[in-house]
């Protein structure tokens, strides 16, 4: 215990203020230009103490990048569960509207998951590509399972899928910071087009 709280609740605590701290100084200086005492300054804590949580700034940035693609992964993959029945246009805006709510909906996530983890070292891009492929079996499935009840043509989807994607995080890079941001109904609209002209190719 310590001040009446138990010590694993303040290094939670602690840890938490890092992360959040980290996600305002990478998304405002960017990675390339951000320093481990000015992510110290904006959690007011000390070095001493982010080295007791992380090894450096690629640590913490790798932990961030992985927070973030996992809830909006969640989401993507609870809207597809719940709209397994719907048609292809149903699947495809109930996807890109829970993706978007999830990573665009706080301009930093989608600055640091986006933007700033590209070209971040060797470690974070060896990372950034394995979830890239993550989530590039995740759209292939739920292609083939559009394909199986005749909404698109079968085929073989890997480079559409590696088209959406880029397309996608770049509309959602460029709404998420836009002031002010264009309607959420019709970033969707023109996705959900983009995403059914490519797998329908």
């Amino acid at each position: 215990m310590y001040a009446g709280q138990p010590v694993e609740d303040r290094q939670r605590q602690r840890r938490a203020r890092f992360l959040e701290s980290g996600l305002t100084v990478f998304a405002r200086d960017g990675y390339a230009n951000s320093s481990v005492g000015a992510i110290c300054k904006d959690a007011a804590l000390s070095s001493r103490q982010f080295y007791e949580e992380f090894t450096g700034r690629e640590s913490l940035l790798l932990e961030l990048y992985e927070q973030i693609d996992r809830e909006s992964r969640d989401a993507v993959t609870k809207a597809l569960d719940a709209k397994s029945d719907a048609s292809a246009l149903d699947i495809i805006d109930a996807s890109v509207r829970s993706y978007v709510e999830s990573i665009g909906s706080d301009p930093r996530k989608a600055r640091v998951a986006l933007v700033e983890v590209v070209g971040a070292g060797p470690k974070v891009e060896k990372y950034r590509l394995e979830l890239r492929r993550v989530w590039g079996s995740l759209l292939a499935s739920a292609a083939e399972d559009a394909a199986l009840h005749g909404e698109i043509p079968t085929g073989d989807y890997e480079m559409r899928v590696l088209a959406i994607i880029g397309a996608v995080n770049y509309v959602v890079d460029s709404w998420s910071g836009a002031d002010p941001r264009p309607p959420l109904d019709d970033v969707i609209r023109v996705l959900s087009r983009v995403i059914i002209g490519a797998v329908g190719a």
